[in-house]
């Protein structure tokens, strides 16, 4: 019976220990996976712009067809080739969506802060704008429930994308989160 009773009280300290930190590897796993789906989205399209010579534009959507500005960023984007280089964040006839992506997984969100609130739109030279100017900005993922670390996707006037890591939700760090 003594027997019995240590390993239990083993096992619950074990438990105890163990399992905030699992649930600490998922939530990072997550975060890691999702802010790497929303890199490879604006990777591609600027390799696209480049390779195909156009312009190529990546906006919110919910729905995998239209940009969509009253949707947030998490609720899902599509990459898509844009042959009317005067409307950057609409879909026209003719345009080509080379890329879906739907809602991050529950929970996080991925916000815009910068010029890129509504799209992003790269020029054949990779450069990311619109004809008018030049855009740069961050997508910061953020876990409501303060378990995995924010991440951010930067992106630069010349097209280039980096991840940056912020493991501190006290509101005062460079990633902001709602």
């Amino acid at each position: 019976m003594i027997e019995l009773l240590v390993v239990l009280t083993v096992a619950t300290v074990l438990l105890t220990i163990g399992i905030p930190s699992f649930r600490s590897v998922i939530a990072n796993q997550r975060a890691s996976s999702s802010i790497n789906e929303v890199l490879a989205s604006f990777r591609l399209a600027r390799s696209e712009a480049i390779k195909s010579a156009r312009s190529v534009t990546v906006c919110k959507s919910a729905d995998g067809a239209t940009c969509n500005d009253a949707v947030e960023w998490e609720d899902g984007w599509i990459v898509f080739v844009n042959t009317t280089p005067g409307t950057p964040a609409t879909v026209d006839a003719g345009d080509q969506i080379i890329r879906v992506n739907s809602r991050l997984p529950a929970k996080l969100t991925l916000t815009a802060t910068g010029d890129m609130d509504a799209f992003l739109s790269y020029r054949p030279t990779g450069s990311a704008g619109t004809t008018v100017q030049n855009l740069r900005g961050t997508l910061t993922l953020c876990d409501p429930d303060k378990i995995a670390d924010k991440r951010a996707l930067n992106i630069t006037a010349s097209g280039s994308t980096n991840v940056s890591y912020d493991t501190a939700y006290d509101g005062v760090t460079a990633l902001a989160c709602p």
